[in-house]
């Protein structure tokens, strides 16, 4: 897994695809194909998740496609659609979806949160869950927004990486809601029109 950071946008890259899950309280904007994250649908992994607006989203789309990964609807080679879900910080500056993919980096912490006047979280957890699992993991990671103090919308995603371990699913709640506290209290991620947007992580 990658992961590419922008002012106002972070995007998770899983080329290989990942089993992931979503929770959204309140009203969010700028969301895209969260329906698939519906653990009764035939889609079974995503191939990037965007913290980040449509502008964002186009570009991660554009950077996926031209590297042949995506979801195959065809036999031959880039006949691909990748399934990137996203949700946007509604208030943060665009970014260029693209750009921020060509500068991504092997993935180095185990949370990240965006706060604008909607917010948006990721969690990323060692294991193997199938999607049910990994909504139930967003579900419990959401909480972290309240323990912050923020009552903003906010949608949070959950990944898992696909290793098997032994770790209790109430474990990786606990360790994904620990995570995402943490990246929310970093006093930067808490942003107005006014400040410098950036991306905040634990670790």
């Amino acid at each position: 897994m990658l992961v590419g950071r922008a002012p106002g946008a972070a995007v998770l890259l899983t080329p290989a695809g990942a089993v992931a899950g979503v929770d959204v309280r309140g009203a969010p904007v700028g969301t895209r194909e969260l329906d698939l994250l519906d653990p009764s649908t035939l889609v079974r992994r995503v191939h990037a998740v965007v913290l980040g607006g449509p502008s964002t989203v186009d570009g991660v789309v554009r950077w996926l496609a031209e590297r042949n990964h995506g979801f195959a609807v065809g036999p031959r080679p880039f006949e691909v659609v990748p399934i990137v879900p996203a949700a946007e910080p509604s208030g943060l500056p665009p970014a260029d979806g693209y750009a921020v993919c060509a500068s991504a980096v092997p993935l180095d912490v185990p949370a990240l949160a965006l706060i604008g006047s909607t917010a948006v979280g990721l969690v990323v957890v060692d294991a193997d869950l199938d999607p049910a699992e990994c909504r139930r993991v967003a579900m419990s990671a959401h909480d972290a927004f309240a323990r912050t103090g923020v009552t903003v919308p906010a949608t949070v995603f959950a990944v898992a990486t696909g290793t098997p371990t032994d770790t209790p699913l109430s474990t990786l709640c606990t360790t994904a809601t620990d995570a995402l506290h943490l990246a929310c209290r970093t006093p930067s991620a808490r942003v107005s029109n006014a400040q410098d947007p950036r991306v905040q992580h634990s670790g």
